[in-house]
């Protein structure tokens, strides 16, 4: 068999071809891989998030004179996001007034938070409980450093709103 001058090469020239198409396809396949990772992780503080931020209403369901005191004064369990709280503060037995549960109830949560999701960029809050009067009700927040860039920025929150 007698092959012609000008089709020397050819069949190598259509693998490599192949080969970089095939790379770039694997290279696409590896950055899908990578962001689902991401996006996994990030759903899943979102999650968390909100499992924390709906168990504090649960526990103000618990404690109603703690959350709506009959007295008219704002509710025991605002929270502005600086208060450090201890293992020991969240251990405590003495529950004998509304005040003693809700704090109590306001230390494992801030420690519940902080053990769940990740830890919001610094000069922001992790978890807050703001009282928005005029609507009576109180907003539940937590905040979270996501993995994925979302409209230019990571940082993520969620708000809960509860009526006691």
């Amino acid at each position: 068999m007698h092959v012609s001058s000008r089709q020397r090469g050819v069949s190598l020239i259509e693998v490599m071809v192949a080969v970089l198409i095939f790379s770039i396809g694997i290279l696409g396949l590896a950055l899908l891989q990578a962001k689902g990772a991401q996006f996994t992780k990030e759903s899943g503080s979102r999650t968390a998030a909100i499992i924390q931020a709906r168990s504090l209403a649960d526990a103000m369901r618990a404690n109603p004179a703690g959350a709506r005191p009959a007295d008219g004064s704002d509710s025991l369990y605002l929270y502005d996001g600086n208060t450090a709280f201890t293992q020991a503060d969240c251990e405590t037995t003495d529950l004998s007034t509304p005040a003693k549960i809700a704090d109590r109830d306001l230390a494992c949560w801030v420690l519940s938070v902080s053990r769940a999701i990740p830890a919001p960029p610094s000069g922001v809050k992790l978890a807050t409980v703001t009282k928005d009067a005029s609507l009576g009700t109180l907003t539940v927040t937590v905040a979270w450093n996501g993995v994925a860039d979302v409209g230019g920025t990571s940082d993520q929150s969620y708000s809960f709103s509860y009526l006691p």
